[in-house]
Formats: C-alpha cells, structure tokens, sequence
C-alpha cells in the first residue's frame, strides 16, 4: 500500500513500511515527551519536559507537543505541572512561526535562548501563585535550556546516521538519555526505580559498546540523575566510577562489566547505612544487569550504533602534502649523498693511489744501505738497476718465489747483494700489489655504496610520487562503509579508503578484537558493495595483536590461470632458476623469472636472491627501475667472485589486460594474442655484471584466453618456433599443463649436448567470476 502526500507541490510516494517506521519514531518521541516532561528536579521542578518539546527537530515537534502536554496535564508534583503549559503553546508558537527559516530553527542556540527565555517569563508570572522562589526559577529555566542544547543536538545527530560519534557527540546522546531516565524514576513498585534499572542498562549497555569514554560519561549523566532526584550522593558516586571501570573491563566481556557495576552500587549504598536503599539498590542493579543479558543481539547492533566512536579516517590532505614533501627531501638529500661518495672516491683515489717510484726507492733502502758498491749501482748504472729490478719484479707478480734469478747477467756480475735485492723485491712488490688490490675494492665497495643510495633515492621518489598523484583518500566512502558494516555488528575503530591512478578503490578496516565478534566475508562484501556502488572482492582478514584488519579490493575483470614447472640440469636437485608470482596490491598480477648463471648451487643462490629481492622490492610499492638498481648493487656487492643472474618479469594489469615486460638478460617471452604469438625478446645486460644497467621494457594489451609465457635460457636452446607453434596450438588445458608440456619438450630438443635448467611459466586470461 502507499499514500500520497503533497510537499512543496511536489508528489512524494511512501512505501508502507516507510509509514510504518515513521509512525514509531512519532509515537517513541511522543512517549519520551511524557517520560521528559515527569522528571523530577530537587521535588519540585519539572523542566525536561520543555527541554524536549524545544530541543526536538521540526518534523517532531507535533509528536513532542502532545507527550509534553500529556505529561504536564497529568502532574507528577502536585498542581506544579500546569504552569509549564503555557510555556509548551508559546514555544510550539515560535517553532512554528519560524519553520521557514530552518537554519534558525534548527540551531541548538536558538532553541536553548527560546526555551530559557519561555520558562522564564512565565515562572515568573506565576511566582506569587505558586510555592516557588526566584532561586527555583533561576535554576528551573538554566536546566530547561542545558537540556535543550543536549536534545536539539541529539536530534541533530541522529538525522545524518553517522558511521560512530565523536566524544562530545557521544557525551550529547548519553545526556540525553539519562533525561528520560530521570523521567522514570517516579514509576516504582517497592522503592523499586525503573529509571534507575534502565540507569544501570544504560551505562552497561554504552561501555559495552563505546568503550572507556561512552562507559564514564554514562555513568556520570545517570549519576547526575540519580542526584537530582534526591538519591543518595553516595550512590551517585558509586554509579560513576562503575561506568569508567565498566568501558575499562569491556574488553573482557558482559560478566566482567557486571560485576563491576553491582559491587560499586554495593558500596555506594552501605555507606548510606539504609538498609532498605541497600537492598534497593542491589536489586536495581541485578534487574538493570539482567536485562543487559538479555538484550537480543539485532538490538545490540541498533545500540552498539548509537553508542560507538566515529572511526578515524586516514590521511588528510595537508597530512598528505607534509609527507609527499619530506619524502621528496629525503629523496634529494640521499642523491647529493651519492654524488659526494663519487666525488669524495676521485680525490681519494688521486691522493692514496700507489706510487711504483716508492716500491724503487724502498727496495734500495732495503737492500742497498751500507753497501760499498752502491755508488756504482745507483749513481752511474741507474737506469740498468732499476732494468733489472724491473724484471724482478715481473717474475714476484708470476709468482716467483725467487725473482732474483731473473735479474738481467750484468746486474748479477757487478752485484754483491743480489740475493737481498731479491728478497727486497718480492716483500715490496708484493706490499705494493696487495695495495692496489685493496684500492681496487675499495674502490668497488664506494661504487656500490653510491648506487645503493641513488636506488634509495629512487624509491623515496617514487613514494612521493605516488602519494601525491596516484593516489587519493575518499574519507566519505570510508565512512559511509563503516557506517554500512555497524549493521553487521562491525564497530570500526579507523578507515581509509584508497583510490590509486587508475581509479581502483581499497578500503582497509581495523576494529578491536572481541569474543563474540563474527564476520562474515561475503556479507562484508556484499554490504560495501552496495554502499559504494563498486563491486568489491572478497575481504581478507587479518589478526595482529588485539587488532583485526579488514581489506577489500575493487573487483578485477580479469583472473589469472597460473602454472610453473621446472626440470633442473643433469637431474640435479638443485636448480639455478628461481620465480616469484604474486598480486601486487594495486591490481596486477606480477611474474618474476631469474636465471643465476650456470648451474647447481651457485647459480641457484644467484636466482634466489634476485628473484626473492626484486619480488620483496616491488611488494612493498617500489618501481621496477629503482628496484633494479638495488639488486644489481646487492649483487655487485655480494662477492669478489662473479656474480650475475638475469631478471625477466611480467605485470598483468587484471582490470585491463594491459602487461608490462620488463627485462634484463633474459630469454624471449611469448604471448599470444587472440590466437597469434608474438616474442619480445631483451638485450640488455643481466644484474650484477656493470654498474648502470636498465630494463628493456614492453607494453601489449591482452584479453580473455591470451597467454603469457617466461622462460629461461634454457628451454629456448633449441629456438623459439616450436614454442610459438605449441601455444597457438594450445586449446582447453591448464596453465599448469602448458607449463609441463613446454619443459617437456624443450628437454627431448636439446641437441648442443650442453646440460641447462629449464623453467617455464604460463599465464592464461580468464574472464573473473
């Protein structure tokens, strides 16, 4: 069934149950009007009432109107509750009068000045008539506008469905409460308050699902309560302090906050030594507990709601600014540390580089001092000595322990010393070598050091980079999402939501760990979904700690049928080639092939590490280049020996098909396209050879059903035009199977009788699901 209801000449259709639910938010607000207007101040005052009839929006005011009315007509406190009815009609009046101007009427201000001045007025004209004093006025209309400022902006907070609230928005919704909390403590059976019952739900019930602070500020508002309905202080007191420790122990669960709360209720009222308030209390607090235990979990997903905290969302933009700036400083702080290291190794190496003229003049002090004959040798033959130290010296750097044999005949005829300037020889030289061999390395380790912090430089550019163009916050999407997952009974503590360059949006999630906390994956999913208007994956989930951290990324078009096989060389159970293959995070599914040199462990050691280093590298969001340049000085670096292996790569854009061939060293790659193939093939140099070494790089558009293979060298011994007729052949097998075949049969070509590892990796498209 609908109605049809004009608005502003317009023509708005309802559903029956948007009637059905507007009618209960009428009758609750008329029924709270009546709990408002009979609570009861120092005995004698009744402001709420009015607090909640100003302090209500627009759209209930007629509701709020008629439980006011009904409850002031009807008075708790003898005939005191007609003089607050010409102050409800004068404040229905201005509301009314005013309903144009809706920022003037929805204004917490506003409303709190009218209904201050509106109990004022007429307080005062009704001061001689009644058993009331100017000090009852004052105080009757400071409390009447407090409580509308509370109401007005609880109202106001409730109308835009918030994902959590914020602390003062928290504390607002509970003072409000506690009001119509007060408005119950006058329905008793026994001395037992239902006010005071639903006080203890109350502060159960916000500490259990807003933690510490909703916990503490509930129990402070039902214990201002409590006070000014002449309850004992001491109660009051108790009741407060159980609220803190209530949020504190919330973490432990229902039986733990209860416990709390009944024994701090306990003391507070012995120390009133009323025995009848002492078992008053008690049984308030039981009754209040026990119906905290009771309350069904849909209604804990409405209160929990009303009573968490406003997650936090990441990364405001001048947040974002202050980091992209700093990462860029550190970028150019790093590289002017680069060009120093080089400048500072040229003028080193100018300043401690080796003199061969020193080696000469050590060898004649060595050999020579005190030699008779040394005027001869040095003075008038000194081009012939240093001929034939010359030649000595040759024969220590072949390896001759005995260098004075190679001295020239006529040195040897006219020397009396040549065995001394033998020795002398082969101790200066070989100091003199094992000098240039450390200047060498010394040399190599400052050339690396220097591409270390160029890669470093890199890689901080390249963050800043991406913080500052590729990717934006949308904190209205993560909040309406978090808004979304409160009705799973999901409290979100902080989220962000990420949309990188190619308008994909990640949405992350931490929320508190709690033992009846359940989430369930495809319900998150659909529920964001739908929220966001994207469909997303299904979430991952992760512990850490107390924490839980939920991920969803934007659905892919595209999946990804991957499959690797591997025959290693002559058998061996070790192979030279290693891989990597994994989803990087932003939308591509990467591939990582590398082929150590030669074969066994040496060479696997190579693979391993340049393949482990590169996928850890671009996980963690580095680019391919600066990634690159990290591995090719990490291999320099990692022995005196040899050390190089090729690095071929594949990125496969899963919302697009477009891939990324990047490739240094390696073996062709083959794709083919809508049943053709096509080879992309490298000449670059593999890492670890020279310093300044790059990627050759490919871009091809694929679709659904192309493939994609990497190789190593060995599995293209025997050409490639086998391999490119076996994939356009290929029909209706697994990724897995084409992988194995290829190895196969790359085996049985072998024909240079030359023993290589063989590694193959397919990649087919598919269409996701």
């Amino acid at each position: 069934m609908k109605d049809i209801v004009k608005i502003s000449n317009k023509i708005e259709n309802f559903s029956f149950k948007e009637l059905v639910l507007a009618s209960i938010a009428h009758l609750f607000v008329a029924l709270a009007g009546i709990a408002a207007s009979r609570a009861v101040v120092l005995d004698r005052l009744l402001p709420f009432g009015l607090s909640l009839l100003a302090g209500s929006s627009i759209t209930f005011t007629p509701a709020a109107a008629i439980g006011v009315f009904l409850g002031y007509f009807f008075p708790v406190v003898g005939n005191g509750g007609f003089r607050y009815i010409a102050s409800l009609f004068a404040l229905v009046a201005i509301k009314l009068l005013l309903s144009n101007y809706k920022k003037i009427v929805s204004s917490p201000v506003f409303l709190t000045l009218i209904s201050l001045l509106s109990n004022l007025i007429t307080s005062a004209v009704a001061l001689k008539s009644l058993e009331t004093t100017p000090l009852d006025v004052a105080t009757e209309s400071l409390l009447c506008a407090m409580g509308t400022f509370f109401i007005a902006r609880s109202f106001a907070i409730i109308s835009r469905s918030p994902a959590g609230l914020s602390s003062d928005e928290l504390a607002t919704m509970l003072i409000s409460l506690s009001i119509l909390v007060l408005g119950l403590n006058n329905l008793q059976l026994n001395g037992i308050s239902l006010g005071r019952i639903l006080g203890v739900f109350l502060i159960l019930t916000s500490a259990k699902y807003g933690g510490i602070i909703s916990g503490a500020v509930s129990g402070i508002a039902v214990s201002l309560t409590v006070t000014l309905s002449n309850t004992s202080g001491n109660i009051g007191v108790a009741l407060a302090f159980a609220g803190l420790l209530a949020g504190i122990f919330s973490s432990l669960g229902k039986y733990a906050q209860i416990s709390v709360l009944v024994i701090f209720s306990f003391i507070g009222s012995v120390t009133t030594a009323d025995t009848v308030l002492i078992s008053q209390t008690v049984v308030e607090a039981a009754l209040g507990s026990a119906l905290f235990l009771t309350l069904p979990r849909k209604a804990g997903i409405v209160l929990g709601k009303i009573f968490s905290s406003q997650p936090k969302l990441s990364v405001p933009a001048g947040f974002k600014k202050s980091l992209t700036m700093r990462l860029e400083l550190a970028s150019n702080a790093l590289k002017d540390v680069s060009e120093t290291v080089e400048q500072v190794s040229t003028e080193l190496s100018k300043i401690n580089s080796p003199d061969f003229g020193t080696v000469i003049s050590a060898i004649e002090r060595d050999a020579c001092a005190g030699c008779k004959l040394r005027v001869h040798c040095w003075e008038s033959k000194r081009n012939d000595t240093i001929n034939a130290i010359l030649e000595m010296t040759k024969a220590v750097k072949q390896g001759e322990c005995s260098p004075e044999s190679a001295a020239t005949p006529e040195f040897k005829g006219r020397c009396i010393r040549v065995s001394r300037v033998g020795n002398a020889a082969y101790k200066r030289y070989s100091d003199y070598a094992s000098h240039i061999a450390a200047e060498n390395r010394i040399d190599e380790v400052r050339s690396v050091v220097s591409d270390q912090f160029n890669g470093i430089s890199s890689m901080l550019y390249d963050l800043s980079v991406d913080f500052n163009n590729d990717e934006k916050f949308d904190n209205a999407a993560a909040d309406n999402a978090a808004a979304a997952l409160k009705n799973l009974d999901i409290r979100v503590d902080e989220a962000c939501s990420r949309i990188d360059k190619y308008g994909r949006m990640t949405l992350e999630f931490k929320l508190k760990k709690t033992p009846e906390l359940i989430i369930n994956k495809l319900q998150v999913m659909k529920m964001v979904s739908v929220v966001c208007e994207r469909d997303f994956d299904v979430p991952t989930i992760s512990e850490v700690g107390g924490d839980i951290y939920i991920v969803l990324n934007e659905h892919a078009a595209i999946n990804i049928d991957i499959g690797v096989e591997q025959i290693s060389a002559s058998d061996s159970n070790m192979c030279g080639d290693a891989y990597k293959y994994f989803v990087d995070g932003k939308g591509h599914f990467v591939m990582v092939l590398s082929d150590g040199m030669g074969t066994g462990g040496r060479a696997a050691v190579d693979g391993a590490m340049a393949s482990g280093l590169m996928a850890r590298l671009l996980k963690a969001g580095f680019g391919y280049d600066c990634s690159l340049k990290i591995l090719n000085s990490s291999m320099l670096f990692k022995s005196t020996d040899e050390s190089l292996a090729t690095v071929d790569i594949a990125s496969i854009d899963l919302y697009t098909g477009t891939t990324e061939l990047y490739k240094a060293g390696a073996a062709p790659t083959i794709i083919r396209r809508s049943g053709k193939t096509g080879k992309a093939q490298s000449t670059s140099l593999p890492a670890g050879i020279l310093r300044d070494i790059g990627f050759d790089k490919a871009s091809v558009k694929c679709k659904n059903g192309d493939i994609v293979v990497l190789m190593s060298d060995g599995a293209t011994s025997g050409g490639t035009d086998w391999i490119r007729a076996e994939i356009e052949a290929w029909q209706d097998g697994s990724a897995q199977a084409l992988a194995e075949r290829l190895c196969e049969c790359a085996k049985r070509r072998r024909d240079d009788k030359h023993e290589d590892d063989i590694t193959v990796m397919a990649a087919i498209l598919q269409k996701a699901v």
